[in-house]
């Protein structure tokens, strides 16, 4: 069965801690999974970067006004965790560069040891080149840092003494708790469309989340990964394919097809978006659609 979650507004005019904590409330209530947030850390005042999942014929580059208030996901979930009861907590997605993986892992191991077990950690290599250099990171390098901090997160998780030894981090020996309450790790799911995220998720995840993909594609890409994933050795079941996808008021009316369509295309976890509104009682209009045609 097709799972589904919802993102919540963590940055922009409504991300407040009233708003969040009732709309998490909110989708508990309506059935929803999970509830999601983005993450990003500061605006750059002037942009060249283009945001890979546009879909224009002609993309621009990246208009950032509203992420100027922009509440950091791990400690938004922890929040919201503590207002809720059974929802999965993801970050769709976790720019895992930005930071010193031994704090990443830190912090994600505390809010799944307090949470019981709820997180889903979204992880990815970001795209924004003027933030990597705010926070000190090379951007061009971004893969390959990214592929090394989650090998140090996943052994601070698993190992009583973990170490690691690479090219972008070294880790002598050290013990770390709390561990998570999933074994040995929480779920991660590789964000991104490319055939670059395939690898990685392969590699070093537990699921393949992408991005606002079509359905007419889905079913290609589900293809090619249990091919990977059978040419690593690793199983088929137990690897999740997770498509976050935006919708707009007019596909309101369509989403029971659509979703349907994805599911048979391959798709496990559906993660939507809802339209953007600087309206707290409209967005819970659409969080209540979204329910009403994806959960019954």
């Amino acid at each position: 069965m097709l799972r589904v979650g919802v993102t919540l507004p963590n940055y922009g005019p409504l991300a407040n801690a009233e708003t969040l904590r009732h709309l998490a409330q909110r989708a508990e209530q309506l059935g929803f999974d999970s509830i999601w947030v983005a993450d990003h850390l500061v605006v750059p005042l002037e942009t060249a970067s283009l945001y890979p999942f546009d879909a224009r014929a002609t993309p621009t580059p990246a208009r950032l006004d509203g992420l100027v208030e922009f509440y950091e996901p791990l400690i938004t979930l922890a929040y919201l965790a503590a207002a809720t009861t059974r929802l999965r907590l993801g970050v769709s997605v976790y720019v895992v560069p930005y930071r010193n993986p031994v704090v990443t892992a830190k912090l994600v191991a505390t809010l799944d040891a307090l949470s019981g077990g709820r997180v889903i950690f979204g992880a990815g290599v970001g795209w924004l080149r003027e933030e990597f250099a705010a926070v000190g990171a090379d951007a061009r390098v971004r893969g390959r840092v990214t592929d090394e901090y989650l090998e140090v997160c996943r052994r601070l998780w698993r190992d009583e003494v973990a170490s690691f030894d690479g090219a972008h981090y070294h880790l002598p020996p050290v013990r770390s708790g709390p561990k998570p309450a999933q074994r040995p790790w929480p779920p991660i799911w590789i964000g991104g469309n490319s055939a670059a995220a395939r690898t990685r998720a392969v590699a070093l995840g537990d699921g393949l989340h992408l991005i606002d993909v079509a359905v007419d594609d889905i079913a290609a890409r589900a293809a090619q990964l249990e091919t990977d994933l059978a040419a690593a050795g690793r199983p088929r079941a137990g690897f999740t394919l997770s498509l976050r996808k935006a919708v707009s008021g007019e596909a309101l009316r369509d989403l029971r097809r659509q979703r349907d369509a994805y599911a048979a295309a391959g798709v496990e976890y559906l993660v939507v978006s809802p339209p953007r509104t600087t309206s707290r009682a409209a967005l819970e209009q659409s969080i209540d659609a979204l329910a009403a045609a994806l959960l019954r």
